[in-house]
């Protein structure tokens, strides 16, 4: 039997063993091999942080949430990280709500995957619209496949002093970011009074602090493990394809997810949508009732992700409803966005429970049609 459980030097978590991933947790057999051994023993989290330079395990919002309004003003400055291609899963009104009376810095990565025809200018009037704590100065695009926006984002935060906290939510590309503009080496460092482990960098006189990733639970791509959600985005692109539906068509989006769509008003014509999704997630249209009563079987091959075997009967799924013109997309956080083209449409989506289908206003705007003389 295991007695007096320690703090972690690395994160001042109190010890456990039951729940991995989160602050304290170590293997109870690792930790009595190292108290035997007389070895420094950190949690997990901290251990890898330390050894491997790697920010494992994640911050649920309700612990971030804690974490921002107990030490938020301990910092100066707030590195914002957002995933563009997952707008609605990566901006959180409630986080922004709690930093926005700070000097906030919201960088808005894979600014290169996405359609050409959205410009910059474009993006950026679209972003001001949608985050209230947003000006012209303090928005800034960027991708670290091809290194667009990190020259401006560096030459901007050199200029800053004090100690910057850096949030995002998992997968939103922040270790990548941060490693591109500063040069410093990687510190493990919990920071003053609290109990979660941070990587720590300096940038001329600004120190920066890296967070774990904040684990959602809105998303698509969260439900599925770890591997599967780095392969689904291992490449880091985008894939579009255009449906043109008939009323007794389904359209799978991943396994998870099944739309049906319809023009609303007239029955002669058929809806016309783009839906934009990370390049390995699948579309499958379908009027198969075999396919769509047994679609489990096609997991991790015409339905992708899931990655293979998955046990879908351990979720609850829910039938929404949302008619969209062509002023507007739909949003599906962790998934894709759908475009409309002919509209309006109405869709019904089957979604799994926790998944929170949005509308939003177009991010690619419709053409303008030619006036005839």
């Amino acid at each position: 039997m295991v007695k007096n459980f320690e703090k972690c030097p690395g994160c001042g978590s109190e010890i456990q063993f039951v729940r991995p991933g989160k602050p304290g947790f170590i293997p109870l057999d690792v930790y009595e091999k190292r108290l035997k051994e007389g070895k420094e023993i950190l949690c997990q989290r901290c251990f890898k942080l330390k050894h491997y330079g790697m920010l494992t395990g994640e911050i649920d919002e309700e612990e971030i949430s804690k974490f921002l309004k107990n030490f938020i003003d301990r910092f100066d400055n707030i590195l914002y990280v957002i995933d563009i291609l997952d707008f609605e899963g990566t901006y959180r009104a409630e986080i922004d709500e709690i930093i926005g009376r700070k000097n906030v810095i919201y960088v808005i990565n894979k600014f290169d995957i996405l359609p050409r025809s959205i410009s910059g200018v474009q993006l950026k009037k679209w972003l001001l619209e949608r985050i209230p704590n947003a000006t012209k100065e303090n928005v800034f695009m960027t991708s670290t496949k091809n290194g667009f926006g990190i020259s401006k984002l560096q030459e901007y935060l050199t200029k800053l002093k004090g100690d910057m906290l850096v949030i995002g939510v998992t997968n939103v590309g922040k270790s990548s970011l941060l490693r591109m503009i500063t040069n410093s080496k990687a510190i493990v460092s919990p920071y003053p009074g609290t109990t979660i482990g941070v990587i720590r960098h300096r940038l001329g006189n600004l120190r920066i602090y890296d967070t774990p990733g904040i684990m959602v639970n809105d998303r698509v791509i969260d439900l599925f493990d770890p591997k599967c959600q780095a392969t689904v985005l291992s490449k880091g692109e985008i894939s579009r394809k255009t449906f043109k539906p008939y009323p007794n068509e389904v359209i799978f989006i991943s396994g998870l997810c099944k739309l049906r769509a319809e023009l609303k008003g007239d029955h002669n014509l058929r809806p016309i949508f783009q839906i934009y999704a990370p390049e390995k997630v699948t579309f499958h249209k379908t009027k198969s009732t075999e396919f769509i009563t047994n679609f489990s079987k096609y997991f991790g091959k015409e339905l992708y992700p899931p990655c293979g075997k998955f046990d879908v009967s351990k979720l609850s799924f829910k039938i929404v409803d949302f008619e969209i013109d062509e002023e507007h997309e739909l949003s599906i956080p962790g998934l894709c966005w759908i475009n409309v083209k002919r509209g309006p449409v109405k869709f019904k989506i089957e979604i799994p429970q926790n998944v929170t289908v949005q509308s939003r206003p177009s991010l690619i705007k419709p053409k303008r049609k030619v006036k005839k003389h």
